[in-house]
C-alpha cells in the first residue's frame, strides 16, 4: 500500500482517516491503543528529561545525523 501524504489535510487526522476499513468499534480500540502508546512515549521522554538530559541531547544529535545520511539533498 503506498504511503499517503497527510500534510494535505487541513484538519486533524482521525483514526478513520488512517484506517477507513475498520469498524467503529475497531477504530475506537485503535485510538485507545494509540493514546496509550503515546502516553508511554511521553512518560519515557519526561523520565529521560529529568534523569539524563544529556542523553536526550545525544539522541537528538543522532536522529539529526541519521536524517542527513538518509536524505543528503535536504540539507
Amino acid at each position: 500500500m503506498p504511503e499517503k501524504d497527510y500534510r494535505q489535510f487541513k484538519s486533524d487526522i482521525t483514526i478513520a482517516d488512517l484506517y477507513p476499513g475498520l469498524s467503529p468499534e475497531q477504530q475506537a480500540e485503535a485510538e485507545y491503543r494509540l493514546l496509550r502508546y503515546l502516553a508511554v512515549v511521553r512518560d519515557i521522554f519526561e523520565q529521560i528529561t529529568l534523569e539524563d538530559p544529556e542523553l536526550l541531547t545525544e539522541l537528538e544529535r543522532r536522529a539529526m545525523l541519521r536524517r542527513k545520511r538518509n536524505n543528503p539533498c535536504a540539507s
